[in-house]
């Protein structure tokens, strides 16, 4: 597998670009259980559900944050951060634009189970042609598959367009029972307040002949 992923592959997108004010420091660095910073283990449970490739958004800080995470990770370098969060999904989109589509994911929603990305997943493969939203109990989740025939659009939003906005009422609702899909983790005390079962089992990283892989 190469940095472009294959036709036909969706493409793990962690959003990663934010300053994080209030948190105090990067939120991609933020050590998870295993030790590994939260923006490699959401790439880790991204590609566990079957995303190829997947990468991490990087803006504020992004000397420190590519430095802190596994060297094989892949990260995409957004200058226009601090212009919009679109601008962070077009980069991400650019950088895979072979991508059959794209499952973006904050680095702040923690929690979200294998099985809800993976039903994601097997929804876009059913049908291609249109955006997926995961809900859970009719609240809209923070995850958000786009369909290739959707980028020339993406990339033609200004930096500051709501996606909420942008997405609402054409993207098909996937039903999910994972409260997780709610969670914006925003401050320290918010993050220190969950567990350990809200980080599932994590691979490592490895690199084998250029491929990124995950074992575990």
């Amino acid at each position: 597998m190469n940095g472009r992923g294959r036709a036909g592959d969706t493409a793990g997108i962690v959003l990663a670009a934010g300053a994080s004010r209030r948190m105090g420091r990067p939120k991609a660095l933020l050590a998870t259980p295993s030790g590994l910073p939260l923006a490699a283990w959401q790439a880790e449970r991204l590609a566990a559900a079957g995303c190829r490739p997947v990468a991490v958004v990087v803006g504020a800080g992004t000397g420190d944050v590519r430095r802190a995470l596994p060297g094989n990770l892949l990260t995409v370098q957004n200058p226009r951060w601090e212009e919009g969060r679109a601008t962070s999904l077009q980069a991400g989109m650019a950088a895979f634009p072979d991508a059959a589509g794209w499952l973006f994911a904050p680095v702040d929603a923690v929690g979200i189970r294998l099985e809800t990305l993976r039903a994601l997943l097997a929804a876009a493969a059913w049908n291609p042609d249109v955006p997926w939203r995961p809900c859970h109990r009719g609240a809209k989740g923070n995850l958000l598959w786009l369909p290739r025939a959707m980028g020339p659009e993406l990339a033609a939003l200004p930096p500051a367009a709501r996606i909420d906005e942008w997405i609402s009422g054409r993207a098909v609702i996937l039903d999910c029972n994972d409260p997780a899909l709610l969670r914006n983790v925003n401050t320290r005390d918010a993050y220190d307040g969950l567990t350990k079962e809200d980080f599932g089992p994590e691979g490592v990283f490895r690199q084998t002949r250029g491929d990124l892989e995950i074992e575990g």
